[in-house]
């Protein structure tokens, strides 16, 4: 005999047996069945919905605002069942393809934790990851890194992906019919396939970063206050998703190779600087010169040996060149990292450095 469903309370969904079977291991059955009770019932949309999202709050921890919700008895209830579920439960294989409407279901829970405390951003960040694929209106593929090592992953365009440990890439089915986007959380490294016809898009908490082929590394970790995009070889862009919301007027930044930005997520602002140790850069546009320059100088004019780190690195550098123009350097640099470069220059003229804007400039400076 089937319940009245239609006289049910929250507390009721969730000490039955049948929904709550249905919220920890949906079968095909069980989702055709609330599919039609909910069609035949939508005054009761609501009433089912918030015992759906404190399933998903015990399912994640969160048992004091499943408190404010539930008896202790209930929560306690609701944790035994979910606890025997997944000791029963058998690992997905990888990549899953998942319908739409379970992540709308782990989007919403989180949607209402966040309406339910103002101080929800200090005890749990909310997953935009999940926000994201919940606004997606086709199902998706998702590769899961679980393990303590990275995973490489091929895209159906042939792009690949380094997954780091405790990391998620998704991309819609419709992947790479108008755009190849993917949504990531947590960190990976992208060699993107060329393809001028169809940008490339990663969304990655509140940033958007887009290219048409390259290669570059996001970390975007749900607790971790700050997102970060270098660029190892092309340019890419990153903006602010715009789906997010903010006040923020700033577009966004251009970023070359041996750049990164730090977008602060509680600042809201974008930190446009040089990666810690840049490398050389080889380019399609340097084959008539060896990949790399030996960086071994002799009475070399010192514009000429400038202009050789731009090049190499692919990184700009500012310089008075009316005051260095006679300087020469006798050096060699090939075993120097590129910051102990720029420091034994320095040190030939007397000048120091700032790194900005993911520039170098070089401040004063005289031929001794």
């Amino acid at each position: 005999m089937i319940p009245a469903y239609n006289t049910f309370t929250v507390p009721d969904f969730l000490l039955d047996d049948a929904f709550v079977d249905h919220q920890l291991a949906p079968t095909t059955q069980s989702n055709q069945f609330w599919a039609d009770w909910l069609a035949n019932h939508p005054h009761r949309r609501d009433t089912w919905q918030q015992a759906e999202q404190l399933v998903r709050a015990i399912e994640e921890g969160l048992y004091d605002y499943a408190h404010t919700q539930l008896s202790d008895e209930t929560v306690q209830h609701l944790l035994k069942r979910i606890r025997r579920t997944n000791a029963y439960r058998t690992p997905t294989p990888e990549p899953v393809v998942r319908p739409l409407h379970r992540v709308r279901w782990l989007a919403a829970a989180s949607v209402v934790l966040m309406l339910g405390t103002g101080l929800w951003w200090f005890t749990r960040p909310v997953s935009l990851y999940k926000e994201q694929l919940a606004s997606l209106d086709t199902a998706f593929t998702e590769y899961a890194n679980t393990s303590g090592a990275a995973k490489k992953i091929t895209l159906p365009d042939q792009s690949t992906v380094v997954l780091a440990p405790d990391s998620r890439v998704s991309y819609p089915r419709t992947f790479g019919q108008k755009n190849r986007t993917v949504y990531l959380t947590g960190e990976a490294t992208f060699a993107v396939t060329k393809d001028a016809e169809k940008p490339f898009l990663v969304y990655a908490n509140e940033l958007v970063t887009k290219v048409l082929g390259t290669r570059f590394v996001v970390r975007a970790y749900t607790g971790e206050n700050s997102v970060q995009v270098q660029v190892q070889s092309g340019q890419v862009a990153v903006y602010r998703d715009k789906a997010v919301g903010t006040a923020n007027k700033q577009h966004g930044v251009l970023l070359m190779p041996n750049q990164q930005v730090v977008f602060n997520r509680q600042s809201d602002q974008f930190i446009k600087q040089l990666v810690e140790l840049p490398q050389v850069v080889v380019r399609p546009s340097s084959r008539e010169r060896s990949a790399a320059p030996a960086f071994t100088y002799n009475d070399t004019p010192l514009p000429q040996v400038i202009q050789e780190l731009q090049d190499a690195y692919s990184i700009d550098i500012r310089y008075n060149k009316e005051a260095l123009a006679n300087c020469q350097l006798t050096a060699s640099l090939q075993n120097e990292p590129f910051a102990s470069k720029l420091r034994i220059i320095c040190a030939t003229v007397g000048a120091t450095y700032d790194m900005v804007d993911g520039q170098i400039v070089i401040n004063g400076g005289s031929c001794l």
